[in-house]
């Protein structure tokens, strides 16, 4: 986070500053948690006062793209580490919310929802699925990425293979859209 620097002044100066970088989390934490809290609630006023849903749709997408714009520049950074593990200062707990808000994004959402509304029951296995794959994935396949040093599939799989299997993977995606795209022009107007 902007302003807050880990220097590690002498012996002991690691757990010190991990201790100050978690109180500093939870502080951040409570406070975003308190903000969303006191907005929804005045939305909600202000619909009751009869401020029209479009405009309390206009508010709140503007007050996202904002408040995700200052947590970018807040927490700028170049390294690596820092970017994608917070410098592997994160307690357990958040790391599981953050895993849980990941599964649980809108697009997962929406589509479980949706899966359920046009297949019925039968859309229970999609989601039963959905939910025991990405368990085990996150669970096997963490270990490997942070034992190679990496923090996404693509680095790793160069890293591992040496970007040989980078360039089949590529191709591979670049023949399977060229396919699509022409399955998709020889039935458009059929």
């Amino acid at each position: 986070m902007a302003g807050f620097s880990l220097d590690s002044g002498g012996a002991g100066g690691g757990a010190a500053a991990n201790k100050a970088f978690k109180q500093q989390l939870n502080k951040v934490y409570g406070w975003y948690t308190g903000g969303f809290v006191a907005f929804v609630i005045v939305l909600a006023v202000l619909e009751q006062m009869g401020l029209p849903r479009s405009w309390i749709g206009f508010i709140f997408l503007i007050a996202t793209v904002l408040l995700y714009a200052g947590i970018g520049i807040m927490s700028r950074t170049s390294d690596a580490a820092e970017y994608y593990v917070a410098g592997r200062r994160v307690p357990a707990v958040y790391n599981g919310m953050a895993t849980g808000a990941d599964w649980m994004s809108a697009a997962s959402f929406i589509g479980m929802a949706g899966t359920l509304y046009l297949s019925g029951y039968g859309g229970l296995a999609f989601i039963m699925g959905w939910t025991g794959g990405y368990c085990p994935v996150a669970l096997f396949l963490a270990p490997y990425l942070r034992k190679f040093g990496q923090f996404t599939i693509p680095d790793f799989l160069g890293a591992r293979y040496e970007a040989t299997c980078r360039a089949s993977w590529a191709s591979w995606r670049r023949s399977c859209a060229r396919s699509c795209t022409w399955w998709r022009r020889s039935t458009a107007w059929a």
